[in-house]
């Protein structure tokens, strides 16, 4: 599936949100430089398919630590 043309601002938005967001949907709309009136369920509706596939990504990344750290505690 070729991947969708977002705006900068939504690119913006999926860049933060594992990094510098730490996960949150609202700090990722305000790092973004979403306006406070911008409804984040508004933003995770349009970008559903993009934050599941990241999200699929950033699990398997981090998967193999986190089960070693379960075992090793």
């Amino acid at each position: 599936m070729a991947a969708r043309k977002l705006t900068e601002k939504q690119q913006k938005f999926l860049d933060v949100l594992f990094e510098d967001a730490g996960g949150s949907l609202v700090q990722a709309r305000k790092l973004a430089g979403y306006s406070d009136t911008q409804a984040t369920s508004e933003l995770v509706s349009a970008l559903k398919e993009e934050i599941l596939e990241r999200t699929n990504m950033y699990l398997a990344q981090n998967a193999p630590r986190a089960a070693m750290a379960m075992v090793g505690a």
